[in-house]
């Protein structure tokens, strides 16, 4: 059966484990969505008699081509097809010019909304929350520049949009993904709406990225990379978790600063490109034809399949026994005993669903298999023990000096074999000694729907960290 824009779908049962699928992505209806691309490259100096490093902000010329080329890729039939009146680019803005073009297709929209930011993003002393900097925005004065609530406002007025994208390329952009930068500034503040997604070029605390002399700033570039050339590994229609999933591998391989992502309820699977290069499915074998050399193959792969089998098993024992290898040797120098982790609970709608993210840090903690571990927290926002949004490198090498380790580890595994308390912001583990948190949003593992964000020790140097506060 072949979906069309504008069909809707619904959840699919496994019939092999009776666990209820994500639905598949439908392009978003370009008749009925909206887009609203917002750019900021020259900045005036109020008349100044010279360029004030401490006062103006530095031009950002390839913020203008990397906004013109989106909007043309989005407007490509190939790509997603937006009528060029529902595809509106803000080049240059006044506050109320910014402001006001939201405001008008967020009237419209009845489908999706997107509204991309690239610019300056900026952080005042005095005004908790990210700012977006306008022409006549200067460092000094946070009245000068355009307050993201302010958008996010009207976004969560907008009740006929069924679906809403934010994408900003702009530095601190993942302050969007929290609330005001106070004390308990963890909080999730994303539009309360079915299907919201929310990509940031940089996280809360960090710059974005402009290289001097290339075309685009270097997350728009590789969005623009992606929508132009495909991934064939990718599905015909990308959704907003493939597009965070691709850029930010491309930005990581590049060690450029990393993109961050957070969806509400069906916001990952919401789609406003196709994929110019999807992936071919290889075709159906001539099962009668082939059935004699199929044969003869199997017999072959399963001796193949037997003596790799076994050079497995001696190189992991080898790994095990090794005294300064990175797997943990339990009481009997062959690793820890672990149970099942409760990785099967209910999301909240009266459906059992698999986390397969959870299967996965804890069999990596069983192993003690810390490079598997640090690409499970490698999402950003990872708090570890003893420490507060570092780096996941970071945090594994100070897990790696424990003399604990083992203890530490087991641990771990074993409150993943408890079960949860589930919320429409995450997963907690928690046994009043330790917690482990989970966040909604795609995960480094397939299939997943949540991220690791968080392993705490609430008797240790974690005690005054808000998720251990004790309870009333």
């Amino acid at each position: 059966m072949t979906w069309r824009s504008g069909t809707s779908r619904t959840s699919r049962t496994s019939r092999t484990t009776g666990e209820t699928t994500a639905p598949a992505a439908r392009l978003s209806d370009p008749s009925a969505s909206r887009a609203v691309l917002i750019e900021a490259h020259a900045f005036t100096r109020g008349g100044a008699a010279s360029r004030d490093r401490q006062r103006h902000l530095d031009d950002r010329p390839s913020v203008a081509a990397g906004c013109r080329r989106l909007a043309g890729l989005f407007r490509d039939p190939e790509v997603w097809g937006l009528p060029e009146e529902h595809c509106t680019v803000v080049s240059q803005p006044t506050r109320d010019s910014m402001l006001e073009a939201v405001h008008r297709a967020a009237a419209e929209a009845t489908d999706t909304l997107v509204v991309y930011y690239a610019g300056h993003g900026l952080l005042y002393p005095l005004s908790g929350g990210l700012h977006l900097a306008v022409p006549e925005t200067t460092k000094d004065k946070s009245f000068t520049a355009v307050k993201y609530d302010d958008l996010r406002e009207i976004l969560l007025s907008a009740t006929r949009v069924r679906r809403k994208v934010v994408i900003l390329d702009c530095c601190f952009s993942g302050t969007a993904l929290r609330g005001h930068l106070s004390a308990g500034g963890d909080t999730i503040r994303l539009a309360d709406v079915e299907g919201t997604s929310v990509l940031a070029a940089s996280h809360a605390t960090k710059q974005a990225l402009a290289p001097p002399g290339e075309r685009y700033p270097a997350f728009t570039g590789e969005l623009v990379a992606l929508l132009e050339e495909g991934d064939p590994d990718a599905p015909e229609l990308l959704t907003m978790a493939d597009l965070y999933d691709r850029v930010d591998r491309a930005l990581m391989r590049k060690n450029r600063p990393r993109p961050q992502q957070l969806n509400r309820d069906r916001g990952a699977h919401i789609s406003i490109a196709r994929n110019r290069a999807p992936r071919q499915e290889p075709p159906e074998p001539d099962e009668t034809a082939a059935a004699p050399k199929a044969h003869r193959l199997s017999t072959r792969q399963r001796t193949l399949a037997a003596a790799t089998l076994a050079l497995a098993v001696i190189v992991g024992l080898t790994f095990w026994l090794l005294p300064n290898g990175d797997g943990e040797r339990g009481a009997d120098g062959k690793g820890l005993s672990c149970g099942k982790a409760h990785s099967t609970f209910d999301w909240g709608d009266g459906t059992q669903r698999r986390e397969p993210s959870v299967d996965s840090v804890h069999n990596a903690a069983c192993r003690g298999d810390f490079d598997t571990m640090e690409v499970a927290m490698d999402r950003g926002g990872f708090d570890g023990t003893g420490f507060s949004a570092e780096a996941p490198d970071e945090v594994i090498a100070s897990w790696k000096k424990r003399s604990d380790r083992a203890s530490f580890l087991r641990g771990l595994a074993t409150l993943l074999e408890s079960e949860p308390t589930v919320d429409q912001g995450g997963l907690t583990f928690s046994n009043g000694d330790q917690m482990a948190t989970w966040q909604r949003g795609p995960g480094t593992v397939p299939d997943s729907h949540y991220r690791w964000t968080g392993y705490f020790l609430c008797d240790g140097p974690d005690s005054r960290h808000p998720v251990c506060e004790p309870r009333e």
